[in-house]
């Protein structure tokens, strides 16, 4: 009896693996961008998001932790690009003093793994760096550390860096990305890290991004590191939307401006949702407005959604209602379904056909880096040049290929009338994770 071959990465011109890849949000944009030589697999721990990426036809290690994988594994030794996003909630909260702590010992612990100039020595300094982060009481503040190790081991055991590092994550871990920079290059790249804003590229929410792009160049670290440049409207709050610089059939949505302060105007929530929201409508955030939890954000369809998070469902919507002094009017009657899964994937700049599997879709969604995004951040890494136009419009009608569906991974099943969970659910995977990295993201991001 012959058994199917594991998963593994093909040669490429760019072959990513991607660390803590979650339902795709970077291997969707790597799938876009096939035809300049984009490959792509990613590690991921959690089931339900695996069946996702599974129905998406994206290529996901057998593997689940990335602790239990490096660079000369077989199923990934073709890649000549790192790319990931480690949780990292441990230290995330501004002004926690578990926070600060935790964020010292990352920086402190991850100095320890650079300027090793062997296998050997890098090995002795990981052991002692590995038994200090699992005695610690949250795993997760070494997750951090695994792409560092990944890129190390990359230079020292398999004898070829990667050429390309990309590393994302929720802005208070700028510390640790301008920390990494200093590292890596004192090991052979150019580097720089920057703060992204998810609307400055079409994406139609607002979230903040801490961006690292590393490309190896020994011989002029300290070069620039081209980054993308915005080709939409920044939000601000009571900002006027800006007319459209362009005339065509999608308005802003897919269009995208290269000319200097040439931008579109911000994608928001009514061009994301026209396919099923016909009519103006406010939504009420989940969360509180400056500090106050009472005091719920409010966006109109007009403008861009609040950061989607993996509580989204709680999100409510109105019909858009103004008084005579044009403040808006909240009212039972006026309420709307819920946001549904296809709907805050499209807020996320997924396509609409993207197949979210099993009961834990919110925090998939949550837990994503947005699509778009991704496109500008890997064809600037990678191309040093921005996106081509029309990968907007493959991305926009992206569906997936024909795939057997998985009798542990139903469909969602979209029952938009019931009320939200109180809690995010718990896939089943979740109960038992190692201690030694795996991808448990939170919502909080």
């Amino acid at each position: 009896m012959t058994h199917p071959s594991p998963p593994s990465l093909p040669s490429a011109k760019f072959g990513i693996v991607d660390l803590f890849a979650g339902p795709g949000g970077l291997d969707i944009a790597a799938t876009i961008m096939k035809d300049e030589g984009v490959e792509s697999i990613g590690v991921e721990w959690d089931d339900a998001t695996r069946a996702t990426r599974a129905a998406a036809g994206l290529l996901t290690t057998d593997v689940k932790d990335v602790a239990e994988l490096g660079p000369c594994d077989p199923s990934v030794v073709e890649a000549t690009v790192l790319t990931g996003g480690p949780p990292c909630q441990s230290f995330s909260v501004a002004g926690s003093r578990k926070g600060h702590q935790a964020l010292d010992d990352v920086l402190r612990l991850a100095t320890r793994l650079a300027d090793h100039e062997d296998e050997a020595s890098f090995d002795a300094a990981w052991k002692e760096v590995k038994s200090e982060t699992d005695a610690m009481s949250d795993d997760r503040t070494g997750f951090v550390l695994q792409p560092l190790r990944w890129i190390m081991e990359a230079k020292l055991k398999r004898g070829r860096p990667y050429e390309v590092v990309v590393l994302e994550q929720v802005q208070t871990v700028m510390p640790v990305w301008q920390h990494f920079v200093k590292i890596l290059r004192r090991t052979g790249y150019a580097a720089e890290a920057h703060m992204l804003h998810t609307e400055d590229f079409g994406v139609p929410q607002t979230r903040r991004r801490a961006v690292l792009i590393a490309q190896f160049d020994p011989e002029n670290v300290h070069r620039k590191v081209r980054f993308p440049e915005a080709t939409h409207q920044r939000y601000r709050k009571g900002a006027e939307r800006l007319p459209p610089t362009h005339d065509h059939e999608d308005g802003a949505l897919f269009r995208t401006s290269h000319g200097g302060d040439d931008v579109e105007p911000w994608v928001s929530m009514g061009d994301a949702l026209r396919a099923t929201r016909t009519s103006e409508f406010v939504m009420v955030s989940n969360y509180g407005s400056g500090g106050d939890p009472k005091n719920r954000g409010r966006r109109e369809s007009g403008e861009p959604a609040p950061t989607i998070t993996g509580k989204v469902r709680r999100n409510r919507l109105y019909h858009l209602r103004k008084d005579a002094s044009g403040e808006i009017v909240i009212r039972s009657e006026d309420e709307l379904d819920r946001l549904s899964a296809q709907e805050a994937g499209l807020l996320q700049s997924f396509p609409a056909a993207y197949p979210w599997r099993s009961t834990d879709v919110a925090q998939q969604i949550g837990n994503a880096i947005p699509p778009r995004l991704s496109l500008h951040i890997l064809s600037m890494a990678l191309l040093r040049e921005p996106p081509q136009e029309k990968w907007y419009r493959l991305l926009k009608e992206w569906r997936p290929q024909e795939v057997p569906t998985l009798s542990s991974a139903p469909p969602v099943a979209v029952r938009r009338p019931t009320p939200p969970q109180t809690s995010a659910p718990v896939s089943s995977s979740a109960s038992v994770r190692p201690r030694t990295g795996a991808s448990a993201k939170s919502s909080a991001k």
